[in-house]
């Protein structure tokens, strides 16, 4: 996932850069507005840090642009005290997902970030994702495949993380490529099915596919087992309706035939019927 971080502080902006590539985000620092309302507008980011104090365009008047223009990336702002209810309601007005105060607490800002850029929005957390076989915390960073854990690289955890976010559609090379590397690891969407293959190895073969004309997607898991006619009954059942053909029908002798198998197989003929159930009154 890729983050913008805009901030005049270049101690702070160091500060918050530092702790999201330690939890494996690609981040970008831009400290003036101008700047950064052109580096929204030339790349695609999964959030925005932002302080509206900025230089030569303040950090609303970014986001009020970017807005207009359609852009939807979640954006927490970064505010000097809850008395500015006015700078708040502006930022509200203007787009902005959330408000944190400084001096800001970093493992609160690292929460949020995590929840915006994991659910799209920051009421719901969801700090483990699974998909299948696959299970993906993102606050340790670890993986698992059928429970057994399985190391990745930052690049291809950051693609695998993408993908489960993304579920529900082929995402393309160059979609993986814009949101998951910074300007200065920028790559290619030529080089994204290398990182394709790795994972692939790592994962199983089958566990992305590639859809032909538009990407790549997390392979559906696999639907469960269709139950045994009658599965449920014949723990307890010692015989089962037969079919006038010999065949076990599949239901259990419990209940009448009318009620269970309808009539259709041959235990109407017989004088009564027997059951033992292996639960005893």
């Amino acid at each position: 996932m890729r983050i913008l971080v805009l901030e005049d502080d270049t101690e702070l902006a160091a500060q918050i850069a530092a702790m999201l590539r330690d939890e494996n985000f690609a981040v970008d620092v831009i400290h003036d507005g101008q700047e950064g309302l052109e580096y929204g507008l030339d790349n695609t980011y999964d959030g925005v840090i932002l302080d509206p104090g900025l230089p030569t365009m303040d950090g609303f008047s970014v986001l009020k642009r970017w807005r207009d223009k359609g852009l939807a990336m979640p954006v927490i702002v970064l505010t000097g005290s809850r008395k500015e209810v006015g700078d708040m309601k502006e930022g509200i007005r203007s787009g902005a997902t959330n408000y944190l105060t400084k001096p800001v607490d970093l493992e609160l800002l690292l929460d949020w970030v995590r929840s915006v850029v994991n659910s799209g929005g920051p009421a719901v957390k969801q700090p483990v994702i699974e998909h299948g076989p696959i299970r993906i915390d993102t606050q340790a960073l670890r993986v698992w495949r059928d429970g057994a854990p399985v190391k990745l690289s930052p690049s291809e955890y950051r693609i695998l993380h993408y993908l489960a976010v993304n579920a529900e559609r082929p995402v393309s090379a160059d979609e993986l490529a814009k949101h998951n590397f910074d300007g200065e690891t920028i790559k290619t969407s030529n080089e994204i099915p290398v990182f394709i293959s790795r994972l692939r190895d790592k994962l199983g073969k089958t566990t992305i596919e590639t859809v032909f004309g538009y990407g790549y997607r997390l392979a559906d898991p696999p639907a469960d087992p269709p139950a045994e006619p009658g599965a449920e009954c014949n723990v307890l059942c010692r015989f089962r309706h037969r079919s006038s053909a010999g065949s076990v029908c599949g239901r259990c002798c419990c209940l009448p035939p009318v009620f269970c198998c309808s009539g259709r197989c041959s235990a109407p003929r017989r004088a009564k019927y027997r059951a033992k159930s292996s639960i005893r009154g």
